[in-house]
């Protein structure tokens, strides 16, 4: 069987630490997405199509090539109906995460495969977070420490951000810190592959 070459499409540097932590071989290729949110869009269906956008624009850059996959993702954090993006300064940060101070927030996060071979698949999960009360020196103090700009939320759950939390809901962290690993599984699978058949030398 000739194992197809993975395409992750995307440049954030999380989403490829992510993947190379299951020891598959891929390559990175940057999107070209428009993030702006449509009118009336959910979380979920915004998080979805901006993963399928991603995988889309990559797959559109390849179409003169054969046997390959390419993967898309997206994360928007939010509280019901109101979005909160990458904050980009220290200011930002802030209100965000007073903002969620004592409140359960919910980080919606896409997986799009799109293949050589027309398969596709996209699905979105749902990951929560319940903030403790935050002071306003805890909030200045963590935001100085793990400088969580490019983060959706302002947060960096992998690092000092957990102590900001008491209470998480989710079936993946992964899927929290920017990539659901165990639905790529799941995707690669509807595909008729393993995971494994990316490792390279398995």
């Amino acid at each position: 069987m000739i194992i197809p070459r993975l395409i992750l499409g995307s440049t954030s540097p999380y989403r490829k630490k992510l993947l190379a932590s299951l020891g598959v071989t891929f390559t990175q290729m940057p999107p070209d997405t428009d993030e702006r949110p449509n009118p009336g869009e959910n979380a979920g269906s915004l998080a979805l199509r901006l993963g399928a956008s991603k995988a889309q624009s990559v797959a559109d850059q390849l179409q003169n090539e054969a046997n390959w996959i390419c993967i898309g993702s997206d994360q928007v954090c939010h509280i019901e109906h109101r979005f909160y993006g990458k904050p980009g300064t220290a200011e930002q940060a802030a209100l965000q995460l007073s903002a969620f101070s004592g409140r359960w927030v919910t980080f919606s996060t896409s997986l799009a495969l799109i293949a050589s071979d027309g398969q596709t698949f996209s699905a979105v999960e749902d990951y929560e977070c319940r903030f403790r009360t935050l002071s306003s020196h805890e909030i200045d103090t963590y935001i100085k420490l793990d400088q969580p700009l490019d983060c959706a939320g302002s947060i960096k759950v992998e690092q000092a951000g957990v102590s900001l939390l008491c209470d998480t809901r989710g079936r993946d962290i992964n899927s929290l810190y920017g990539l659901p690993l165990m639905l790529l599984s799941e995707a690669l699978g509807s595909f008729s592959y393993s995971i494994f058949d990316f490792i390279k030398n398995s």
